[in-house]
């Protein structure tokens, strides 16, 4: 719809001007959103229903919406700021009070829909974006925190059938169990992820995406992220104050991959960058590219010795991977070297791009030389 494209670590001018007039692809019809990926009934902020436009209901339990913030009491018994215990669970109830719910911007991009609500002493405004072309539904967060000893979580009751969920970590991912079937199950109550984590079967699945939470807990089918926590040790303003965040729904159709889950999650951490100016004709183009989509790109950088530059290229799934990676312009020396850049080895490098193989979750730190 946008009509750009824009390939990882280019650059594209886009000149600006009025735009052409474009028909809307959202209906709204009382509280029916219908966008191009989904029918989604909300009440006040909350999806009772999301069917795909193939049919399939995402919402467990209609008597517990998607996106329901639960508050609770939270004193835990050591580590004021840091823990969290296991009974937690029973002190989260589903008390917010919705204040407003209204339409601020509906056109051919995103339909945006403002909620604000109140929670004990605090309140929470949210902006739900909804996309014409990415199934991905963003909750642009800002919470004016005043309820010391207190927990906020937002929960998602999905329909999918899982023994364990995925957890994004540094570099890879972590399966979990979704269950308490053993006592080491039982400790996994509230763990660790970084961008998302991804609750699929063989053919459907249903990601949570962030960027800036990294408590979570998945109870069988209930997501639920921990949003903010008010601990008064050993800072005793409790974290006070206004904060923004983002977190994401995102339904995918398929079983987990890099471009269902991972990749959606890098784009919601790190946006497009827009700067006034021209982009230099052909000489624009990747800098670096890969053919196999479980190959990240995460960074590019100065050597820290000043001689060439650096990436560092993992494999994100978990599987045995070869691949080719192309370089945009011709380098006097490929070399591969460990993550403090000491013990170069040379790489063959041919038409611009060298062939890699990679272990699962193997991380490559590559230095190029002009």
């Amino acid at each position: 719809v946008s009509g750009i494209t824009l390939p990882a670590f280019s650059i594209t001018t886009v000149k600006s001007g009025t735009p052409e007039k474009a028909e809307y692809p959202f209906k709204v019809e009382g509280n029916l959103i219908s966008t191009p990926f989904a029918d989604i009934v909300m009440d006040n902020g909350r999806f009772v229903s999301y069917k795909t436009k193939r049919g399939l209901e995402v919402v467990s339990d209609s008597e517990i919406p998607l996106n329901t913030h639960y508050f609770g009491e939270d004193i835990p018994c050591v580590w004021d700021n840091w823990d969290i215990d296991y009974d937690q669970a029973q002190k989260m109830k589903p008390v917010m009070e919705c204040v407003s719910s209204e339409i601020v911007s509906i056109g051919a991009l995103q339909l945006r829909v403002r909620v604000k609500y109140k929670f004990g002493d605090s309140s929470l405004s949210q902006d739900i974006v909804f996309y014409s072309d990415n199934p991905r539904i963003d909750f642009e967060s800002v919470v004016d925190w005043n309820s010391p000893h207190s927990l906020l979580k937002v929960g998602f009751k999905v329909n999918v059938l899982s023994g364990d969920a995925r957890f994004e970590t540094q570099f890879g991912n972590i399966k979990r169990p979704t269950h308490e079937n053993y006592g080491t199950d039982k400790t996994q109550f509230e763990v660790c992820n970084h961008k998302w984590t991804d609750l699929s079967d063989t053919r459907f699945g249903v990601a949570i995406l962030n960027d800036c939470k990294y408590g979570i807990s998945v109870n069988g089918n209930d997501m639920r992220l921990t949003l903010h926590k008010g601990g008064c040790r050993p800072d005793p303003r409790g974290d006070r104050g206004v904060h923004r965040f983002t977190y994401s729904l995102l339904v995918h159709e398929t079983a987990f991959s890099t471009e269902a889950v991972i990749k959606p999650a890098y784009e919601l951490n790190y946006p497009v960058l827009v700067f006034d100016g021209l982009a230099l004709g052909n000489n624009c183009g990747p800098l670096l590219s890969v053919d196999a989509d479980n190959i990240i790109i995460e960074t590019i950088k100065p050597a820290e010795d000043g001689n060439g530059f650096i990436a560092r290229v993992y494999e994100a799934e978990g599987s045995y991977t070869l691949c080719n990676l192309v370089f945009k312009s011709a380098q006097k020396s490929v070399f591969k070297t460990d993550m403090l850049e000491y013990n170069d080895e040379p790489i063959d490098a041919n038409n611009n791009r060298i062939k890699l193989n990679f272990k699962p979750f193997e991380i490559k730190t590559l230095r190029f030389k002009k």
